[in-house]
C-alpha cells in the first residue's frame, strides 16, 4: 500500500484544452510528452490515448517537478 507521501505525488493533473474543459490525469500515467505548435503540448499517457493541452512543455515540466537538462555543446 502507497504512504501518504506516494499518494500526494502520484495525484492528479488538470491538463486545459482549447475546447474548455480539460482533461485529468494521474502523474504517473503521464509518460512523455512534445510541443504542439506554439499553443500547447501533446502529452503521451501508458494506460493509452494521447491528450491535447494548451498547456506548454515548459509548463507541465513545472507541474510535474522536472528539472532542466544541462547540454553542452
Amino acid at each position: 500500500m502507497a504512504n501518504e507521501k506516494d499518494e500526494h505525488e502520484d495525484g492528479y493533473l488538470h491538463l486545459p484544452s482549447a475546447a474548455g474543459g480539460g482533461a485529468l490525469v494521474r502523474r504517473s500515467q503521464i509518460s512523455g510528452s512534445r510541443a504542439n505548435g506554439a499553443e500547447g503540448a501533446i502529452v503521451y499517457l501508458a494506460s493509452g490515448p494521447s491528450v491535447y493541452t494548451t498547456a506548454t512543455v515548459p509548463q507541465l515540466a513545472r507541474f510535474l517537478n522536472a528539472e532542466p537538462l544541462q547540454v553542452r555543446e
